[in-house]
């Protein structure tokens, strides 16, 4: 663990959820059980006023948390951190003395014993197991904010994507559809009865300029801004759907950390029963054990592919490793004379504690993942934004084109010729039939391709939604890019240098460069603010790699992407 994540860890366990009341809530069965004091209350021989002092003197120590949570609201922040341990380890302090108090309170007999060592057993538990449960309910509560955001992003990425794609085949249906509709509703008399071929010149003269015409020249002028963004619950999918983030992510404590926890919340109990000769011989044993223990959990669980095998793996181990170090301590203690008192504990706790760990550090990796995932996704939801608007503007522009350049030009031409013909009525009704054929055919066959020069426009427009763009291109790169392939590269260099600016960038103005290259090349520029989170570079990076000189770097305050395109 470097220095970075022990600083994390530590403003977690001092922060905001320091105190709350699961503190009290999850100590309680060990209040209970393991540190209920049974040996101290009418020489051991009551289990049930045992129970009543314990549970008497956990409300107490619940008051005092609630004394200790007034305190910390009225600490300033510069102090919280080492406010919060004192108090923790005055919770540790208190506790013995609110045992007796109990005692007296309720008429119970209870002894004092050596008040020194229970005071320091109680003071190491609280140090230890205080934090574990701080981080603990930090990170819940964390993840359950970014399970929410992350699931939000999805859904209103899914939600942006089938909206687009909808406005695309609404786009067709009162373009194309419409139009072709209205043709075919006024030439339909025409088509059936016969017509004169003065008629006929006039019917398709009026179907190009009172209805191609118009559609075409709306569609010319129609705002080519997507829609607003779909309305998406931000909600999250439910405890259970958290629940199982969590699971599917649950992975073997650290194995080291996790044995020098347990080994430093015993060695006051060893030292007080059995004195340092032995503590010297029985920890470094316990610490052995364990550490072995916890590397064969951990890489027996992570053979597991499954989350339910891989949890149930986990805790089995764990439960193993206490029993192994119960039977192991109650041998060397009974071999070297000692009443192995209390002994069987480490059965029932050690799991518990080890368990913890293994929450505490699986959830902090995953929260760190899922924040990682929102960014990702929230980028992910930008290209696929830019995508559907390059598709719909390339839809709405083709159909505008080919009604203005093809339809409307197929019907003055067909009215032309009909005019001039001298056809009979029949042949001018199977002329006007013929036209209203190729129409069809043309609005319903595929669109025509889309030079370089309106792809890029249309690009840099549709990225221009979702960010402050100034874009500066160069007229003399035009004709550079009349090569299929270098174009193909400039949109994609485009594409990634945008997408970086939002993964990197801190949301101020962004600038495109287009401008000539060496050799007859070009080179795009991509400058953002922000800072880089990583150096490694992408795999659209990469990818470009294979065809261009790609430079990204963290460059006068900002980040640019920088693409030479041969």
């Amino acid at each position: 663990m470097n220095l970075v994540s022990t600083r994390r860890l530590l403003a977690r366990a001092t922060g905001r959820n320091a105190i709350t009341w699961w503190t009290w809530i999850i100590t309680f069965p060990f209040a209970m059980t393991v540190m209920s004091g049974v040996q101290y209350v009418d020489g051991g021989r009551s289990l049930g006023e045992a129970e009543a002092v314990a549970g008497v003197e956990h409300l107490a120590v619940g008051l005092a948390m609630l004394a200790a949570y007034g305190v910390l609201r009225v600490t300033p922040d510069r102090m919280r951190a080492v406010v919060v341990l004192v108090l923790f380890a005055a919770v540790g302090v208190l506790r013995p003395f609110l045992f007796l108090w109990t005692g007296g309170l309720l008429g119970i007999p209870v002894e004092v014993g050596e008040l020194g060592a229970r005071i320091a057993i109680n003071v190491v538990i609280c140090l230890s197991v205080f934090p574990l449960i701080a981080i603990g309910v930090d990170l819940v509560r964390d993840h359950r904010g970014v399970y929410r955001r992350l699931n939000a992003v999805r859904q209103a990425a899914e939600a942006d994507e089938r909206a687009g794609r909808e406005r695309i085949r609404t786009l067709r249906a009162t373009s194309v559809d419409a139009v072709l509709a209205q043709i075919e509703d006024a030439a339909a008399p025409a088509m059936l009865a016969g017509i004169e071929p003065a008629d006929a010149s006039r019917l398709l003269r009026s179907l190009a300029n009172d209805i191609v015409r118009p559609a075409s020249h709306e569609l010319y002028a129609a705002d080519a801004t997507p829609g607003q963004r779909a309305a998406v619950e931000s909600s999250s999918s439910g405890r259970l759907g958290w629940l199982g983030s969590v699971i599917g992510g649950m992975r073997a404590a650290p194995p080291l950390p996790t044995a020098v926890l347990f080994v430093g919340m015993v060695t006051p109990f060893a030292l007080s029963s059995y004195g340092v000769g032995l503590a010297v011989i029985q920890i470094p044993v316990t610490l052995a054990i364990l550490l072995l223990a916890n590397i064969g959990v951990a890489r027996l669980s992570s053979l597991m592919r499954r989350p339910a095998a891989r949890v149930a793996t986990v805790l089995a181990g764990y439960v193993v490793a206490g029993v192994v170090l119960t039977v192991e301590s109650d041998r060397m203690l009974r071999a070297l004379g000692f009443a192995p008192d209390l002994i069987v504990f480490q059965a029932f706790i050690y799991p518990c504690i080890a368990a913890a760990v293994a929450f505490v550090s699986s959830l902090s990796v995953r929260v760190r993942a899922d924040q990682s995932e929102i960014e990702e996704s929230m980028q992910a939801a930008v290209e696929a934004a830019a995508r559907v608007r390059v598709d719909y503007d390339h839809e709405r522009e083709g159909i505008a084109r080919l009604l203005h350049s093809g339809v409307q030009s197929e019907l003055i031409a067909s009215a032309l010729a009909v005019g001039m013909s001298g056809a009979t009525p029949a042949d001018a009704a199977t002329a006007v039939r013929d036209a209203v054929d190729r129409i069809r055919t043309g609005l319903r066959g595929a669109r025509p391709a889309t030079d370089a020069r309106t792809r890029i426009r249309m690009l840099a427009d549709s990225w221009r939604r979702a960010m402050t763009l100034d874009v500066r291109i160069d007229d003399t790169v035009w004709d550079r890019l009349d090569d299929d392939r270098r174009c193909e590269a400039v949109v994609d260099a485009m594409s990634e240098g945008l997408a970086n600016a939002v993964r990197h960038g801190d949301g101020s103005p962004v600038t495109l460069d287009l401008t000539r290259g060496q050799d007859g090349g070009v080179l795009v520029r991509v400058t953002s603010g922000g800072e880089l989170a990583s150096p490694g570079a992408g795999i659209g990076l990469r990818d470009l790699a294979g065809r261009a000189e790609v430079a990204l770097r963290e460059r006068s305050g900002g980040v640019e992407l920088a693409v030479a395109i041969p």
